[in-house]
């Protein structure tokens, strides 16, 4: 029987996004794409409901099938700092706590009900072990995350609160309507009053421009 969740989305279909993710990546053989997703288990986050909490010791990490997650750690304040959010075909965990076999630092969180194909760090094993050229697709994948986390650092330390939210509308124009303002906020480094107002005063600049 397929498994089914509110919106439509069966095991089959997740299996099959997954499956054309990794081939525009490498090359497979049915054995080989059966073998892997063996090793994936289709979830459900819902709303607000972690996939993985500071302190965890699962060493899972996951592919987005449909949902927004955003990934965020706690300071010794308690105040959070968003390092990136995660849409669909994103993939999403603690690299650093996978490699180092430490608890995680990190929270990866769904914004709204997530449906997300996960997998541990002995099925990561069994994959390369069985299909060696996956090596190659999670070193994209992990290339991928470093070079997002290395474009927020520099754009940081360098940039504008304003340029910074252009660059991330930029790459992701719908995330105002998926993502809410107070945690923009905490990826831009801002308070959320601040966000309010650099938001007017760019719309005033804008009419100002106008002929």
């Amino acid at each position: 029987m397929a498994n089914t969740n509110a919106t439509g989305i069966t095991r089959a279909q997740a299996d099959e996004q997954l499956i054309q993710y990794i081939r525009s990546r490498v090359n497979l053989t049915n054995e080989e794409e059966a073998f892997i997703l063996e090793r994936f288990t289709l979830r459900l986050i819902e709303k607000k409901h972690f996939f993985i909490q500071a302190g965890d010791l699962l060493f899972e990490q996951a592919f987005i099938v449909q949902g927004t997650m955003r990934v965020y750690y706690l300071d010794i304040k308690s105040q959070e700092h968003v390092l990136y959010f995660g849409f669909q075909d994103w993939w999403v965990g603690d690299l650093a706590s996978i490699q180092a076999q430490t608890p995680s630092q990190l929270n990866v969180q769904a914004l709204e009900d997530t449906w997300i194909l996960s997998f541990t760090q002995r099925g990561i094993e069994e994959i390369l072990q069985f299909v060696p050229s996956m090596e190659r697709m999670f070193r994209i994948m992990a290339q991928r995350t470093l070079a997002v986390l290395q474009k927020r650092f520099f754009l940081t330390v360098s940039a504008s609160a304003e340029e910074r939210y252009l660059e991330l509308i930029k790459r992701h124009p719908n995330i105002e309507q998926l993502v809410a303002q107070h945690q923009i906020a905490s990826y831009l480094g801002i308070l959320p009053e601040s966000l309010s107002r650099m938001k007017r005063q760019m719309i005033e600049q804008r009419k100002q421009v106008k002929p």
